[in-house]
């Protein structure tokens, strides 16, 4: 899409969802709103899960390489070593069967959007019953089996919705890490996993120049974001704010999928 074709009120839905994507690389856990919330704003509502998936990532990469420099000293590298291998076939193995232009299984918008709103509902199911999950989980210790195996649903779900979230949260949370080595070592992984997605998506024509354009003039909304975001995360509990992130991205989740379904 051309820069003329948004609109004032396109510009500040587009911002919002970038400012709330780098707070959760900040370590605020709003993310999960982010895409769900600029895909139903979208312009262009024919092709906006593809090219909202697509103008995503560059702006990731970013916020990322931003969020590494609050946080590179209490990354626990070892912790990540099991993840990688499997997490590579399954960017692979997504962009193969579902994200290429001649893909095994076709996925048209429609049902990209109806599966980023249903991604969502998951998501707010698990954080509805994370505390029950975990009351239940004993400390973990990383190991090949769960390593891959996450691994390779974090490339999959990253790779058709930048979904990967709570997949992550799954593997780290039982292993009962500190607050900051947690924020730390997530956004490690999705600094690689992000940087990985970029030649798939490249070759797939999916990350349109129009749209490049757009994300450098809104870039200092990056910054911004990610440091609200750590200093957010230093200073409020969870308990806080849990309630009301999974209320907005319910709704919006639903919205998704009522657009979907009625297109």
């Amino acid at each position: 899409m051309g820069l003329l074709s948004f609109t004032s009120a396109d510009l500040f839905w587009i911002g919002l969802s970038l400012f709330l994507t780098g707070m959760a690389k900040g370590g605020f856990p709003v993310g999960s709103i982010a895409l769900p919330l600029l895909i139903l704003m979208w312009p262009a509502q024919t092709q906006a899960a593809r090219q909202g998936v697509g103008f995503m990532l560059p702006m990731l990469c970013l916020m990322d390489a931003v969020a590494m420099a609050f946080y590179w000293r209490h990354v626990e590298w070892k912790r990540l070593g099991y993840l990688i291998p499997a997490t590579l076939v399954g960017v692979a193995l997504a962009s193969v069967l579902f994200v290429s232009n001649d893909a095994v299984v076709a996925v048209s918008d429609r049902m990209l959007k109806a599966l980023i709103g249903i991604l969502g509902i998951c998501f707010v199911i698990y954080f509805a019953a994370k505390k029950w999950i975990l009351r239940h989980v004993h400390t973990a210790v990383p190991n090949w089996g769960s390593g891959s195996a996450f691994g390779f649903a974090a490339g999959m779900t990253s790779t058709l919705a930048h979904a990967a979230g709570p997949v992550m949260q799954m593997y780290l949370l039982p292993q009962k890490l500190d607050k900051r080595v947690f924020a730390a070592t997530s956004c490690a992984f999705f600094w690689m996993l992000n940087l990985v997605k970029l030649l798939p998506f490249s070759l797939m024509d999916r990350i349109e120049a129009g749209n490049l354009r757009l994300g450098v003039i809104l870039l200092p909304v990056i910054p911004l974001g990610v440091g609200f975001g750590w200093w957010l995360t230093r200073r409020t509990q969870e308990k806080h704010y849990t309630v009301l992130i999974c209320a907005v991205l319910l709704i919006t989740s639903i919205s998704l999928i009522y657009k979907a379904v009625a297109a």
